[in-house]
């Protein structure tokens, strides 16, 4: 018998696809500089719209409502789509009896 059955080399092979996985050390860009995306004393400040309490409430509710409404019309598709399955099962099992 081999000592440990073939644990001791699924072990090695685990160890060695996940080291294969890890991100590389190797320079990606020419002179190693990896950050080239991510330089943020040149990168533009966002502006958003200043919105008053009110609006902002406004628009939380709106969004609130849009949300429920796609939520009853996907509770709507699905139960449709559960009739239909139930329809077309129970006509197969008819169909083949």
């Amino acid at each position: 018998m081999s000592g440990g059955a073939g644990h001791i080399a699924d072990m090695n092979n685990r160890m060695r696809q996940n080291r294969s996985m890890k991100a590389s050390n190797k320079p990606k860009f020419k002179s190693g500089n990896r950050d080239l995306n991510f330089d943020t004393k040149n990168s533009k400040k966002l502006s958003f719209k200043k919105v008053s309490e009110s609006e902002l409430k406004l628009i939380k509710i709106q969004i609130q409502q849009d949300l429920k409404k796609e939520r009853i019309n996907q509770l709507y598709i699905f139960i449709l789509s559960v009739i239909i399955a139930i329809i077309i099962i129970l006509l197969g099992v008819f169909y083949l009896s």
